[in-house]
């Protein structure tokens, strides 16, 4: 069986548990075209200073075969790449309440035997108590970061039933479940 961990790591959940209480400003990204999303990188402004939330792709195994999966990570650190975005700023000016993490637990059987077990980061929700600020990767592969305002925005998320329902190739089946984990 091939595990993939791609959840955020310790010391990233501990920095997003510190942005609870603070005040987020502002909220940095890509114009929106067609979609909310920012390519690459999100910037939150905080009391604190400032965080970036990454989605770049790295080569791995994707269920039998390497591709660039986009994995996301969420820093202190500016990397190089934010230099050359053309980012927009959006005021924000609230109080953080909480921060949910979305994990998801994904697994591909053949037969009775598992052949894949993956643990990834979905999404982050900052809840301000009255609505939501979200945060998606709604694709595997895909290096966008969906952004939406409003309230219940778990509810907006990609459903696990996409991945369950994949065309998978005969004899084999998925799983998926996920989990919120609110950080307080």
């Amino acid at each position: 069986m091939k595990a993939i961990d791609i959840r955020f790591n310790p010391e990233e959940i501990d920095l997003l548990r510190s942005l609870v209480g603070k005040k987020l400003l502002s909220v940095l990204h890509d114009p929106f075209t067609f979609v909310n999303s920012s390519s690459q990188i999100v910037q939150l402004n905080a009391e604190e200073g400032n965080f970036y939330l990454y989605s770049f792709t790295e080569p791995l195994d994707y269920f039998g075969s390497k591709e660039d999966v986009a994995v996301w990570s969420f820093e202190k650190e500016r990397c190089k790449a934010a230099d050359r975005k053309n980012f927009i700023e959006t005021p924000c000016g609230e109080k953080i309440v909480s921060v949910s993490l979305v994990q998801e637990h994904q697994c591909l059987f053949k037969g009775e035997e598992q052949l894949y077990d993956v643990r990834l980061t979905r999404g982050l929700i900052i809840d301000f108590g009255d609505h939501q600020l979200s945060f998606e990767k709604a694709v595997w592969f895909s290096e966008d970061i969906y952004i939406r305002k409003g309230n219940d925005l778990l509810d907006g998320f990609a459903p696990v039933s996409s991945f369950v329902e994949n065309d998978w190739e005969p004899g084999i089946s998925a799983g998926c479940s996920r989990e919120v984990l609110r950080l307080e």
